[in-house]
C-alpha cells in the first residue's frame, strides 16, 4: 500500500468504526462533503491542517492515520487511556496486597 492508500484506508475505517457520516465528518472538520469525499477516494490529499482536525474530530492522534496497521495500533482516546492505567494500577494494588508486600 502506498502512504495515501494507508490514509485513506485509516481515515475511511475509523470515520465508520465510530457511524459518523462524511457529512457530519465534513462539519466537525469545517469542511464540506464534497471535499472528505475525494479525499476518500484519493481525489484530493489534505493539508496538515485538515489532518490534525480529522484527527481531532475522531479522537485520536494524527500520526495514527499514517501508520499501516491501525488494527493493531489499538487508538485510543484520552478517556479510554486513563481507564485502561486506572485498572492497571488497581490490578498492581491488589496484587500486592494479596502478598502482603513490604517494601
Amino acid at each position: 500500500m502506498t502512504f495515501q492508500e494507508v490514509f485513506i484506508s485509516n481515515l475511511r475505517n475509523l470515520r465508520r468504526d465510530r457511524k459518523i457520516s462524511q457529512l457530519k465528518f465534513a462539519e466537525m472538520c469545517d469542511s464540506s462533503q464534497g471535499y472528505i469525499a475525494a479525499i476518500e477516494v484519493g481525489k484530493r490529499f489534505p493539508s496538515p491542517v485538515m489532518i490534525e482536525r480529522m484527527a481531532a474530530a475522531l479522537d485520536i492522534e494524527s500520526y495514527y492515520l499514517f501508520q499501516s496497521r491501525v488494527e493493531e495500533a489499538q487508538a485510543l482516546t484520552p478517556l479510554q487511556r486513563e481507564r485502561l492505567l486506572s485498572r492497571i494500577g488497581d490490578l498492581i494494588d491488589r496484587e500486592l496486597a494479596s502478598m502482603r508486600w513490604k517494601p
